[in-house]
Parts: structure tokens; C-alpha cells; sequence
């Protein structure tokens, strides 16, 4: 009879603690409820929204010349490093100069000699000239005293012997005349010599400069060296490329723009370089030319843009992204950790203030909201968002509609919170 009353009491007991421990757990679960999420938000920003298209193309340096040697010959001497900035003539190769530069000297000798022969003869002209000049006044003299005493003769003042004297004078006088016009006609011959002389010089000496700056590979522009992959020793043939003189001033870019755009093609659209890697910006420039002609294949239309390169970043054939802007606008962007997208529809999380029976509170209100093209890491915002509406861009997958938010703390502030709670008062 004693044993009965225990089963019953075991029973009222297990009711008892599953009771009891129903209760604790719902209590428990609607205080976790109650706890506020930690997230992260930020407030909206008015923006620039831009209307873009990012292609990829390569980087075409302003100018772009092979060095080419126009003689075969071995490579005496490499006069730069590759990457050196060059002026326009400055000599970045020699060649082995053998024999050529004695022929240089020796023809500018020779030019020396010639001209110094034409002088001479120069000097012997005016002598033979100043000599004719004297003959004809002795020739004049001897005329007039001839024609005195013929007469003289003719009348019988004077005898014949004297006549014939005076005329005896007079025809030497013509011979001397005749003699010195000879010798003022030999020296403009040798005149005439000298001066074929000095050309045939100058011509051999051209010659012999030409073949010794063949020897001499020069820079055609100025600009950067290439890479250059020869040394001393190596010999080289005629139209062998040496290297390369790039001018990294400026560089063009062909950007293939679809027809579709062609109503918004025009020289002038702002053109931002980036570097597909890294995002990062290179340069900014503009397109500056529009092809009249669409390519039929390929369905686009060639532009160029153009793009300084002024902190010299930039590289012949670098393989780029080029960004066309076609217009900008004010407005807001949401980053991309911020958006969820369900059922097709996108939606962010804002942290909007509210007050509960007096007590003040932050909750997540799920927004939908219309997004246009990626900028950077954030969305374009068409519609559903404004500046000033803070967003959450954290711990997203755990809040629904009204859930209870807090600002996080960074650990950096937490730690300084303990430091101070810490300290000696």
C-alpha cells in the first residue's frame, strides 16, 4: 500500500521541470529577440553617376621608330641603356670605324690643299692681269711714238733708221701685250681647275662623312630607348632592327565603339584609363577622332583618344581599360555588400530611429530598390534611395524587417574603452 503514491509523485515532478524549463526557454528566446544586432552602416553621399562603357585595348605610343643600321659592320661601341631619354641625333650605337675615319681626314685634307691651290691661282691672276694692264699703256705709247716719227720720216725730218726703230718697239710692245693676255687667260683656266678641284674634294669628303655616319646609328626622334638585346662584338646587318625610340609623351588609343552608341559618339566624351588589375586610374583623356565609316564585321566605329602621360606610368602596348563616359548626373550609390537581391528584386537594409514606449530604438527596414551600373564597388541607385538614408552594409543575412540594430564597435574602440574602465581613478 505504500508503494503506490510514488509513481504518481515522479510523475508530478517530470511535469514540473518540463514546465518549468518550457517557461526558461521562452523567456530566454524572447530576450535574445530583444538583443540588438551589432552591424555596420553608412550614410549616403550625394554622387556623380556616370553613364560609362569600359572596353580594352592596348596603349599606342605618339611615335614609335626601329633603328636600323644602313651598313653591315660590328658594334664597336652601345652608347645608351635601354629606358635612356635620347634627343633627337644623340648616337646610341657605333660601329667598327676601320678604315673610314682616315678616309674622313684625308679628304678634308685634300678639300684644304685644293682650296689652297685656288688661291695661288687667284694671286697669279691679278699678277698677270696688273702685267696686261702695264703692256697695253707701254703698247699705247709705243703706238703714239711710232705714228709721230712715220710721219716725221714721210716729211724727211728724221731718217729711216729711226722710223724703223720706233716701229720695231711698237711690235714688241704688241707681243707683250699679246703674252700677257695669254698668261691672264692661263690663270683663269687653272682658276676654273682649281675650283672643279675644290668640288671633286668636297664631294670625296661628303663621301667619306657619309659612310663614317653610317657608322654611327643615331636617334632619329627624341624619345626612350627599348629594350636592346645586342652588345659589343655582335655584327649586324643592314635593315637589322638594334632597338627602338618610343616617344611616351602622349599615347592614342582605338577604342571599337558599338553602332548602337553612334547618336552619342562624338570628339570631346571624356575617356578614363584604368588599370584592369588593380582598378586603379591611370590617366584621363579625350576621344579626339570619329571614324566616318562603321566597320561592317565587327558592327563598331573607331574612335581615338588621346592621353598625356604626365607622372610617365603609361607604356607603349600596355593593355589597358578604357572607360567612355557618355554622361554624368547627380545622385546616390549604395555599396555592393549592402544589396540582396530576392526573387529578382533587389533590396537593402536602412537603420531608421523609432521610439517605443519612450524607450529609443534603431530597427532595419527592408527597402526595394532599382540599381544601375557598377561604379568602382558600389551600385548607381535609380530609385528607392537618397543622401542622408544610412545603410547597412553588414551582418545583412541576419536581419528581417524591424529587426533591432546597433552601431558596431570597433575593436579599436573596445579596447580603448577597456583601457579606460582599467585605468587607476
Amino acid at each position: 500500500m505504500l508503494t503506490k503514491p510514488y509513481p504518481l509523485l515522479s510523475t508530478l515532478l517530470l511535469l514540473f521541470a518540463l514546465t518549468t524549463g518550457c517557461d526558461r526557454t521562452g523567456n530566454s528566446s524572447k530576450a535574445s529577440s530583444s538583443s540588438p544586432l551589432s552591424v555596420q552602416w553608412q550614410t549616403l553621399q550625394a554622387k556623380t553617376l556616370q553613364d560609362s562603357t569600359d572596353f580594352v585595348s592596348t596603349l599606342e605610343a605618339e611615335q614609335t621608330v626601329s633603328l636600323k643600321p644602313q651598313i653591315d659592320g660590328r658594334i664597336d661601341r652601345i652608347l645608351v641603356k635601354p629606358g635612356d631619354r635620347v634627343q633627337q641625333g644623340d648616337p646610341i650605337f657605333l660601329l667598327n670605324l676601320d678604315q673610314t675615319a682616315p678616309q674622313v681626314d684625308s679628304a678634308q685634307a685634300n678639300i684644304n690643299a685644293t682650296v689652297a691651290a685656288r688661291n695661288t691661282a687667284d694671286q697669279q691672276l691679278r699678277v698677270a692681269q696688273s702685267q696686261l694692264t702695264s703692256a697695253q699703256s707701254q703698247y699705247e705709247l709705243a703706238r703714239v711714238n711710232n705714228d709721230r716719227y712715220q710721219y716725221l720720216v714721210s716729211q724727211g725730218a728724221v731718217g729711216q733708221a729711226t722710223g724703223d726703230q720706233y716701229a720695231t718697239t711698237l711690235k714688241v710692245q704688241a707681243d707683250a701685250v699679246k703674252q700677257a693676255r695669254d698668261q691672264v687667260k692661263a690663270s683663269e683656266v687653272a682658276i676654273e681647275q682649281a675650283n672643279a678641284n675644290i668640288l671633286k674634294a668636297q664631294a670625296d669628303a661628303t663621301t667619306a662623312e657619309v659612310s663614317l655616319n653610317f657608322k654611327q646609328v643615331t636617334a632619329p626622334i627624341t624619345g626612350f630607348v627599348g629594350d636592346i638585346t645586342l652588345k659589343s662584338g655582335d655584327y649586324v646587318t643592314t635593315g637589322q632592327v638594334l632597338t627602338t625610340i618610343n616617344q611616351n609623351e602622349t599615347f592614342d588609343l582605338q577604342i571599337p565603339i558599338p553602332t548602337n552608341r553612334s547618336n552619342e559618339l562624338r570628339t570631346g566624351l571624356l575617356v578614363q584609363l584604368i588599370d584592369p588589375n588593380t582598378e586603379a586610374s591611370l590617366s584621363v583623356g579625350r576621344i579626339y577622332f570619329v571614324s566616318s565609316k562603321a566597320d561592317p564585321t565587327a558592327q563598331s566605329i573607331l574612335a581615338r583618344a588621346q592621353f598625356a602621360n604626365t607622372n610617365g606610368t603609361l607604356r607603349d602596348s600596355q593593355y589597358v581599360k578604357a572607360r567612355v563616359i557618355w554622361s554624368t548626373k547627380p545622385g546616390v550609390m549604395v555599396p555592393i555588400t549592402a544589396v540582396t537581391t530576392i526573387g529578382g528584386q533587389n533590396f537593402v537594409f536602412t537603420a531608421e530611429d523609432k521610439t517605443n514606449n519612450d524607450k529609443a530604438q534603431t530597427i532595419a527596414h527592408q527597402i526595394p530598390v532599382t540599381l544601375g551600373a557598377i561604379q568602382g564597388q558600389s551600385y548607381q541607385v535609380v530609385k528607392g534611395l537618397k543622401p542622408g538614408d544610412r545603410v547597412i552594409v553588414s551582418g545583412i543575412l541576419k536581419l528581417r524587417e524591424g529587426s533591432l540594430v546597433a552601431p558596431q564597435i570597433s575593436n579599436a574602440f573596445r579596447s580603448g574603452l577597456s583601457t579606460a574602465a582599467n585605468s587607476p581613478q
